[in-house]
């Protein structure tokens, strides 16, 4: 009788203690901080750039805020330390983004235009081995990071991408390249615009000019099979962007 009273006993332990354990579970997971984008029209020296607004409340220039009601939603958040921008939830606010200024010879890639459906945009930045540094510990600045882009365009989503690898992170999928491998892309910086108690809370994203393959990124088409997706890379493309991120 003792023993199944013991066995009882540790029963009921662990059966309390299982909510406390999911809860700390939940702790686990990436924070959401919601902040406003301002994306730019023109660069610093007044050149049009490829990536950029829908000057909805600005000339320009257009900001972008976290709304939702209830048929549609627009996020502007940094998610674990990554910027994400994300339109599809919505028609209202769009991207302008151009993924057919070849770089060369060229498969043609889909139109420049206003984009809203499947356009998610998000940028972080890495250290020399590759790892993950949050946004908010770029505190002064960082040229080895990232930018990239998806839409859906004729009932396909593509990709365009600039980064120090050709994908970087969870959810990104398989790259499917030629057997040369993906040809290597520009790579972006981010520099911090405003400390708060020792973190970055304003940044400025914009290609890296002094990095090989300035402006130039990487053209990817999705598709998925048993589960798995895949971005089949189709050809180099120009790209341009400033961006302004702030919290709040």
């Amino acid at each position: 009788m003792n023993r199944l009273r013991v066995i009882g006993l540790l029963s009921f332990v662990v059966l309390a203690l299982a909510p406390s354990m999911s809860t700390a579970a939940q702790k686990t997971t990436s924070t959401s901080t919601n902040v406003t984008t301002i994306v730019y029209d023109y660069a610093t020296d007044a050149s049009q750039l490829r990536m950029r607004s829908d000057d909805y409340n600005g000339s320009g220039q257009a900001a972008y805020t976290t709304s939702s009601s209830k048929s549609a939603s627009l996020s502007s958040s940094i998610v674990g330390g990554e910027w994400i921008l994300k339109l599809y939830q919505q028609s209202l606010r769009t991207l302008w983004i151009t993924p057919n200024d070849p770089v060369g010879s060229q498969p043609a890639g889909p139109p420049a235009g206003y984009y809203w459906d499947g356009v998610q945009s998000s940028s972080r930045c890495f250290d020399q081995n590759g790892n993950t540094v949050p946004l908010q510990n770029v505190v002064t600045s960082s040229g080895n990071c990232k930018l990239g882009v998806n839409f859906s365009s004729g009932g396909t989503v593509y990709k365009v991408l600039m980064s120090p690898f050709p994908f970087s992170g969870s959810g990104d999928g398989t790259p499917v390249c030629p057997s040369t491998g993906c040809p290597a892309t520009g790579v972006v910086s981010v520099t911090c615009n405003v400390l708060s108690g020792g973190q970055c809370v304003s940044w400025t994203i914009v290609p890296n000019a002094g990095a090989p393959n300035a402006n130039v990124a990487n053209l990817y088409r999705y598709s998925s099979s048993r589960g798995t997706s895949y971005w089949t890379f189709i050809g180099q493309y120009y790209n341009s962007f400033r961006i302004d991120v702030t919290n709040p």
